[in-house]
């Protein structure tokens, strides 16, 4: 992904974000924190040097002790409310994290639906989406890192006044000290970046493995196969390829680590040599001597924080840069043109106009100047061998993606014309990968009311698919959870139950066109053929659309649309390609054949 935004503006820009969220609070933290944590160190400095001087002038027992003991309480007191500012400070910069993720997710619930299919898009909203993924990283870490710059700011500079009175040559030695340890620690970052793409590769191979071999769906399939010891073998394999990318990391980290020491070695060598010259010439008394080496060694100390700081701060803003860079990208959502969705008792005619299509970043077309109707309130079933694009058509109708070439019309009106939520609202569909969510069940249709209408009707969905038995067994009967991911009494329901329920949430949602993309495959030749029944009553003034791999279902549509991979291959009614005795014809012949041998097979049992 291209970086259109600089360090500089990614840093401005999250600044503002402070201003539009009216955080103002933030800023007088960062002047407390400024103010009391840069005191701190220097205070602890100039503490040692009043206490040495106190003993060395003879003074009493009781006046040291006061001393102490009125130093000691301005530190507690700068040190509890620096540390009140860090705790506040770090809730309002999670709040602002939790605000940044609601708009990041607001955008992936808008985007095109297009993206989703594209590999190296996933790989580009994944890492951008690193800037949001925990508290001391990315877009919140920014916040944190500038809250630890601004005190080590305060006290090197007031350590750094010290020793320009004392001798100048002690803070060159120290800024050249600086300077060395921030170039290893950027010479570090930028190698851990540079391995990015193989760690972010070899970590993605573990964690799949672990998940195999953790997640209970696969339980299964790995004792009835003995697969566990080859996916224990793949497993270390990918951890033993990860820990040498890692280690590849710890020696340049290492190596770099001994460059900054020798740096670290040269400053204090400098700076104590000219302050025990001072001492042993009489310059300077035995608590001047220990309050110039303590600032020393506080001085190396903030710059050294500094450095570290900077260079992480750095990183971080690197990541919410790809993550900015990401939001601004214009492509991700399109919301076609102003036309709004038709009214609900208005069924919709389709008519597909000389359209091909071919995915994004491919060359291969799935289908080419393809020409055929949908007449207002028909049925239509959709057949045909595998990979002949029925999929591809419905995702094109439900307006996931736009044709290559042609269009669509729906009621006359090219489908580009509508805008992609109005289009949408206007289209029941259930799809082959049914998708049950961790709510209960009437949420799972009807999503989360109080209204009773509405709960009322979704129960009579619930019910007219075949699951009302399947409730009233339940202890908490409608209001009960499903899945065990948010709750100990979570239900998981069979294939066939959670195509029903998914069944049930497109009769609920009432739309002009109602879609059923292979959705009871899970179900038996009997179940299937009172779900369609129930359906052919309930869409009866509807557009419905369905395809199957059972021909048998095909019977009470209206018309028949067989695909191939060159194109629309048969047209017509059950009837008419029964008696064309082309393709249609073999494959309900072949089918009821197997439907029929089966039948005298369990007879003969």
């Amino acid at each position: 992904m291209t970086n259109n935004i600089t360090l500089k503006e990614t840093f401005l820009r999250q600044i503002k974000l402070i201003n539009s969220n009216r955080k103002y609070g933030i800023y007088f933290l960062y002047i407390i924190e400024f103010i009391c944590g840069g005191l701190l160190p220097i205070l602890s400095t100039y503490m040692l040097r009043l206490i040495v001087n106190a003993i060395e002038i003879g003074n009493t027992t009781e006046e040291v002790t006061r001393i102490i003991l009125i130093l000691c309480g301005i530190n507690l007191i700068l040190g509890v409310t620096s540390a009140i500012c860090n705790g506040i400070a770090q809730t309002k910069f999670l709040e602002l994290r939790i605000i940044e993720f609601k708009r990041c997710v607001s955008l992936y619930q808008m985007m095109d639906y297009e993206h989703f299919e594209d590999p190296e898009f996933s790989y580009e909203a994944n890492n951008s989406l690193e800037a949001l993924s925990s508290d001391d990283m990315g877009f919140q870490g920014v916040y944190h890192n500038l809250f630890l710059i601004l005190p080590n700011l305060f006290s090197a500079i007031a350590f750094t006044i010290i020793l320009l009175i004392l001798n100048p040559i002690i803070v060159i030695a120290v800024i050249i000290s600086f300077i060395i340890s921030f170039y290893a620690n950027s010479k570090i970052m930028k190698y851990y970046d540079s391995c990015k793409k193989d760690r972010n590769k070899e970590n993605k191979k573990v964690r799949y493995f672990y998940d195999t071999l953790f997640d209970f769906k696969f339980g299964k399939d790995i004792r009835v196969y003995n697969m566990s010891n080859e996916l224990k073998k793949k497993y270390d394999f990918h951890i033993d390829t990860y820990i040498d990318v890692i280690k590849k990391i710890a020696n340049k980290r290492f190596a770099l680590g001994l460059v900054e020491l020798l740096g670290l070695l040269l400053q204090d060598a400098v700076a104590y040599y000219f302050i025990i010259d001072s001492f042993v010439k009489e310059k300077m008394t035995l608590g001047e001597l220990s309050f110039y080496i303590s600032v020393v060694i506080a001085l190396s100390t903030a710059l050294r924080v500094i450095a570290n700081t900077m260079v992480t701060m750095t990183r971080n803003l690197k990541f919410t840069q790809e993550y900015l860079t990401f939001l601004d990208r214009k492509d991700l959502i399109t919301r076609g043109g102003n036309q709004k969705a038709l009214p609900k008792d208005v069924p919709l005619e389709i008519v597909f106009e000389n359209v091909s299509f071919k995915y994004p970043k491919t060359e291969k077309y799935i289908f080419k100047n393809l020409n055929f109707k949908i007449n207002a309130g028909e049925k239509l079933a959709i057949v045909g061998e595998n990979g002949a694009g029925k999929s591809t058509i419905i995702k094109l109708i439900c307006g996931f993606f736009k044709p290559t070439e042609g269009r669509i019309l729906v009621n006359g009106i090219d489908i580009s014309l509508f805008d992609t939520f109005e289009y949408q609202n206007m289209i029941a569909a259930v799809f082959q990968e049914v998708n049950i969510y961790a709510g209960t069940f009437l949420e799972n249709v009807v999503g989360k009311t109080t209204d009773e209408k509405k709960l009322k009707r979704a129960k009579e969905c619930i019910n007219r698919v075949g699951l009302e038995k399947k409730v009233e067994e339940l202890p908490k009967k409608y209001e009960q959870p499903l899945l065990k991911v948010l709750e100990s009494d979570g239900v998981d329901l069979s294939g066939g139950e959670a195509q029903k329920l998914a069944i049930a949430r497109a009769l609920y949602k009432d739309a002009n066109l109602v879609i059923l993309d292979e959705p009871t495959s899970a179900l038996d030749a009997l179940a299937e053929a009172t779900i369609y029944k129930s359906f052919d009553n309930l869409v009866k003034n509807k557009t419905a659309i369905y395809i199957s791999h059972r021909l048998s279902s095909t019977k009470f549509c209206d018309h028949i649309a067989l695909f191939s991979k060159d194109g629309l291959l048969e047209y017509g009614t059950h009837d008419e390609l029964i008696a064309k005795q082309g393709v249609y014809y073999n494959m309900f012949m072949v089918q009821g054949k197997y439907y029929r041998e089966g039948e005298n097979g369990n007879g003969e049992n």
